[in-house]
C-alpha cells in the first residue's frame, strides 16, 4: 500500500502544468474595447467584463455537463492529474482568429470551479457559438 501511495505522489504533473501556464496566458488578459463591425455567431452585441465575468461566475459550483448543454462542446478538454478536467471554449472571427477564449476547470466531481479568459470581444454563447468562425 505504501508503494502504490509512494508511486501516485511521483506522478507526472504535466497537465497541471498545462492548465496553470494555460490560466497564466489567460490571466493577462486586458479588458481591451470591443472591437466594432466585427461579426459574431451570436446575435448579442459584446458586453463589458464585467457582465461576461459575472455569467462565469454564475458557472462555478455548477456540474460541468450544464455548462456544455449550454454552451456546446468545447473546443479542447484535457483531463487533469487530480481527475478534474480543464474546457476550453473558442470564439474565432471570420479568419480564423481568436476573439475570446474562455477556460473552465472542473474537480473529480464534475462540478466548475475556476474560469479564466482571453479576449475584447468575449459573449455569453448561445449553443454553437463558440468554435464556430464568426
Amino acid at each position: 500500500m505504501e508503494a502504490q501511495r509512494s508511486r501516485l505522489l511521483r506522478r507526472p504533473s504535466l497537465p497541471v502544468a498545462f492548465v496553470a501556464a494555460a490560466l497564466l496566458a489567460l490571466a493577462g488578459c486586458g479588458g481591451g474595447r470591443p472591437r466594432s463591425g466585427e461579426g459574431s455567431g451570436s446575435t448579442a452585441k459584446p458586453i463589458t467584463n464585467a457582465v461576461y465575468e459575472g455569467a462565469l461566475n454564475s458557472w462555478v459550483d455548477h456540474p460541468e455537463e450544464d455548462l456544455v448543454a449550454a454552451w456546446g462542446v468545447p473546443e479542447r478538454s484535457q483531463r487533469l492529474t487530480d481527475g478534474g478536467q480543464a474546457l476550453e471554449y473558442r470564439r474565432l472571427d471570420g479568419t480564423g482568429a481568436p476573439l475570446c477564449t474562455t477556460l473552465f476547470t472542473s474537480d473529480v466531481y464534475g462540478m466548475i470551479r475556476t474560469w479564466a479568459y482571453r479576449g475584447s470581444d468575449c459573449r455569453i454563447p448561445h449553443l454553437g457559438d463558440y468554435g464556430n468562425r464568426s
